[in-house]
């Protein structure tokens, strides 16, 4: 009897522990999605769902490359704007756009080739990476090809752009950092790709990227001719309303329809909590920072990354708290997180130099600062404050600031000759500001340096 009624208690127990493990796991895979998702976007992997202040310039880029991807007429234009402004996102924006509207049963509408003037440093390199990407797009079944000559693939180059028709697929040629290009040796480059968007054998568009506004007056006369002359200005906000409504939909979650409706109901509630954390005057002011001194948005993604990555089952929400300490992680100085790692004589010796240069003496010797070192430790044990410190030997402390020397913290201003190194000048290669910072960092830092360190002495 007991046994059966033991079998009945434990009968609900089971399916009530099941919903309880279904939601866990309902919710993981959401925060799971919800922070790929996330990523993807301040990663600029993915493409933003709206460009904000961009309408007129993505209508002009979309009419230009509409034409060549309908009609196979040839194009060139140059997009001019600061960094951060929206560019490659505006490029990828109206491409993807284009490529949605008008494939060819499934296939591609046009031949996309991308070229970086940071990577492709060389006319050589460059052409290596056209043939590259122009033959992963054939579907002819054709191998990839080898060229053993730099004139073999110039020439092959050519005469995939110069044969063909209007018919044929149209080629986008995409050149970031446009100007850089400018500075190949003869711009054999940038000559042959405008030469043959004049010809108007083969349906071909150029776009150029760049945030020079000199970029024109760098070409060559020969290559100036046979470019069409068309830019397309980016600016940057200028009210930080805008700025703050970029920020918030670029953390904010859309609702794709092949989501289950779980997750439409978490992505709700995710918007509602961001829509509040933008009303928070912390996350403002670190924003307000931002957009005062570079308005590029890409400084505030690289805060994001450490609030999205901490999304779990158990903190689904984005925390202001984590936006701050990444800003804090953003800002931290290297040299003075570097000072944190120097023995205590090290320290010292830097503090001396420091009140070296609160003198107006801005070049010394080891000899000097040993001295400065010397006084200090006197003037304590004087008053009866240095209980538990001890004035090093001077052969302990050459050493020591030789070490300062080893990390260029510590930098000679003449060469070495056959001056003693110990009266060899050199200046520090902090300010006073750094070191005064790194001295209320420094873990277990005597009260005596610290009060010297800091002026309070």
């Amino acid at each position: 009897m007991s046994k059966r009624v033991n079998d009945k208690e434990q009968v609900p127990s089971s399916p009530k522990r099941t919903r309880v493990d279904d939601e866990t796991m309902n919710v993981n895979q959401h925060v799971q999605k919800a922070r790929s998702r996330l990523l993807a976007r301040i990663s600029e992997r993915a493409i933003p769902p709206k460009l904000h202040g961009l309408e007129r310039q993505y209508d002009q880029l979309h009419h230009l490359l509409k034409q060549t991807v309908t009609l196979g007429e040839s194009n060139s234009c140059l997009l001019i704007g600061n960094r951060g402004t929206g560019k490659t996102m505006l490029v990828r924006s109206v491409l993807d756009d284009l490529d949605k509207m008008y494939n060819r049963d499934n296939n591609r509408s046009f031949v996309l080739v991308r070229l970086n003037g940071l990577t492709e440093t060389s006319d050589r390199l460059a052409l290596a990476e056209i043939s590259r990407q122009i033959l992963s797009e054939q579907t002819t079944g054709q191998s990839e090809r080898s060229f053993s000559s730099f004139a073999e693939s110039f020439a092959y180059i050519l005469s995939l752009l110069k044969s063909g028709s209007k018919a044929t697929l149209p080629i986008i040629f995409v050149l970031e950092e446009f100007d850089l290009f400018t500075q190949h040796p003869k711009q054999a480059l940038l000559y042959n790709l405008f030469d043959t968007v004049q010809s108007a054998q083969n349906p071909l568009a150029v776009i150029g990227l760049t945030c020079r506004l000199d970029t024109l007056e760098l070409l060559e006369k020969r290559v100036k001719s046979r470019f069409s002359h068309r830019q397309i200005y980016l600016f940057p906000p200028t009210v930080f309303r805008h700025f703050l409504d970029i920020a918030k939909d670029s953390l904010s979650l859309q609702v794709r329809s092949t989501d289950p409706v779980s997750y439409q109901n978490y992505v709700k509630t995710f918007n509602q909590s961001v829509n509040e954390l933008f009303d928070d005057v912390a996350l403002i002011s670190l924003l307000r920072r931002i957009f005062d001194l570079t308005k590029d948005l890409r400084l505030f993604y690289k805060i994001c990354f450490d609030p999205v990555t901490k999304l779990t089952a158990e903190e689904p929400l984005l925390q202001v708290i984590h936006f701050q300490t990444a800003d804090m992680m953003q800002r931290t100085d290297s040299k003075t997180e570097m000072l944190k790692g120097v023995s205590l004589l090290e320290l010292i010796l830097i503090v001396s130099m420091k009140k070296l240069m609160e003198r107006d003496i801005s070049v010394f010797n080891f000899q000097m600062v040993y001295d400065e070192y010397k006084e200090f430790m006197s003037s304590t044990q004087v008053r009866g404050m240095g209980f538990g410190m001890k004035l090093y030997k001077r052969a302990v402390a050459l050493k020591a600031f030789e070490n300062l020397q080893a990390f260029e913290l510590v930098c000679p201003t003449e060469q070495i000759g056959k001056r003693p190194k110990e009266f060899r000048m050199a200046k520090l290669m902090l300010e006073q500001a750094q070191v005064t910072e790194a001295v209320y960092k420094y873990k277990d830092c005597p009260a005596t340096v610290k009060k010297w360190g800091t002026g309070s002495v």
